[in-house]
């Protein structure tokens, strides 16, 4: 049975069985054989959830191949309008980043339930959008964002960018309005927009369209807080992580700040040579300072911290 805070049915929780091997963990001081034995049981215990349920397994499998064939037909259509070589290496890169997001979906195939226990027999719509998300982000670095925009492939690539960033609307949607709310969920959602906004960032800054210091920013609030919320959670324990207003506000004008200026790249370049553009960059600045500003004003512990920094 997972375990569930009475003061939320909004954050991610964690079964009793992943909270005991992490105390397990630091129990043991954070040793080799420590880790060696939590990634075994963990290893046994998805083992056993994949096993369990072979339905799910079916159709991780269709999202898997689904996944699979969006990504050759961007990369496809990419090579068709630049070098053969370079297609092949960008796909090569995409292929490991996937394969590390579908060990991540199998392995968690038995987060597949709501906070009250009840298990689903496939993986759900809202799962499957959040691991596409994740699984495809790295396509808008390339070749959306880093290689010469031919016009014709520009509206298909905006295309697929505006898709991606749409199924994080589209998944939480579906999930709150027809009671599909699941742990994989509250795990993938976030970890998907992470990497979506990550690899956005990175593409603009090699497009030029990205400065540094911004980039720094944007790389503390992303991937670092990330990094943080793993450490924490070794170090401190599963918690609830609930959002604060503030940090909702700072994802949402990122989001829109870094797809609005991937959207002016591909379709409207003229854009980003005027004064809007400059104020439009100004403006998540402000946003993002204010952000880390906050988290250091409620940094009263860990704990504070840790729920703070989640996306």
């Amino acid at each position: 049975m997972p375990h569930v805070d009475s003061t939320s049915d909004r954050h991610y929780a964690v079964s009793d069985f992943t909270r005991e091997l992490i105390e397990d963990v630091a129990r043991d001081h954070y040793s080799r054989s420590a880790w060696w034995a939590f990634l075994s049981r963990s290893w046994a215990r998805s083992t056993d959830d994949v096993r369990a349920v072979p339905a799910r397994v079916r159709s991780s499998l269709l999202w898997t191949v689904l996944g699979s064939a969006t990504a050759s037909g961007v990369i496809l259509l990419a090579a068709t309008f630049h070098t053969i070589h370079v297609a092949g290496l960008a796909g090569s890169l995409w292929l490991l980043w996937y394969a590390a997001t579908v060990f991540l979906l199998f392995t968690h195939l038995g987060m597949v339930d709501d906070d009250t226990g009840r298990a689903h027999e496939r993986l759900l719509l809202p799962n499957g959008l959040s691991f596409l998300r994740l699984g495809l982000a790295p396509l808008v670095m390339w070749p959306c964002l880093s290689l010469p925009t031919h016009p014709a492939t520009a509206p298909v690539f905006a295309a697929f960018l505006v898709a991606l960033a749409l199924s994080d609307t589209v998944d939480g949607f579906i999930a709150r309005r027809f009671k599909r709310e699941t742990r994989m969920g509250r795990m993938l959602d976030p970890i998907a927009d992470m990497a979506l906004a990550t690899f956005l960032a990175i593409g603009l800054l090699e497009a030029g369209m990205l400065p540094v210091p911004l980039f720094v920013l944007i790389m503390v609030r992303y991937p670092g807080s990330l990094l943080g919320v793993v450490v924490l959670y070794f170090a401190q324990g599963p918690m609830p992580i609930r959002p604060t207003a503030v940090v909702r506000a700072t994802a949402l004008a990122s989001n829109i700040v870094l797809i609005g200026t991937a959207l002016a790249l591909l379709l409207q370049p003229e854009w980003l040579t005027t004064s809007w553009f400059e104020w439009w960059l100004q403006t998540l600045y402000v946003v993002l300072v204010v952000n880390l500003l906050h988290l250091v004003r409620r940094a009263v512990g860990w704990e504070r911290i840790l729920q703070d920094v989640a996306p």
